[in-house]
């Protein structure tokens, strides 16, 4: 059994507009929404063992964050591939990861994320989480299960789509 979390990076600045996409930070909500997901992972005993982010600053500024607020949660690896990436670029680097990650974390971007989300799910959810389907809200995270041993067994359509938190919804610290 694999768990597989998908998180949406927190809300980003546009306060500069000569900055490059790649290149632009949290705002305040974004800054107050990362550690409150971090408590919510931390409530539900969802701490990843291995974490997959995009090298893009608003994804590195969500984990640092997360990461104070809940210091269990391990160091992550950062990934290039992961700026913007298609549904099948992290299906790829998922199906790469060493079989002795049990818990995985990956935050990357939209529309990535829902697409992927909703073909690992095969479209089938609860209405409480086939909401992330037509859109993943910033900080946003989706929580599925997959009944494999390898993570080069992971293909679409196969996951249980187990949860679905938005920062909105969890209570403020």
């Amino acid at each position: 059994m694999k768990t597989l979390l998908l998180m949406r990076h927190a809300k980003s600045s546009w306060a500069e507009p000569g900055l490059s996409d790649f290149d632009r930070p949290l705002n305040r909500r974004g800054i107050e929404a990362a550690p409150r997901m971090a408590h919510w992972l931390e409530e539900r005993r969802l701490i990843p063992d291995t974490i997959l982010v995009s090298s893009a600053m608003r994804t590195r500024q969500t984990i640092d964050l997360m990461r104070e607020a809940v210091p269990t949660l391990p160091e992550p690896s950062f990934e290039k591939r992961l700026y913007h990436a298609a549904p099948g670029e992290m299906l790829n680097t998922l199906a790469r990861l060493p079989d002795t990650a049990k818990q995985v974390m990956l935050i990357g971007h939209e529309p990535g994320l829902s697409i992927l989300t909703q073909q690992f799910a095969g479209g089938q959810a609860d209405a409480d989480c086939a909401r992330a389907f037509s859109h993943f809200p910033t900080a946003a995270i989706a929580v599925l299960k997959f009944e494999i041993e390898e993570w080069s067994g992971i293909a679409r359509q196969i996951g249980s789509f187990v949860s679905f938190a938005v920062p909105r919804e969890q209570p403020a610290r």
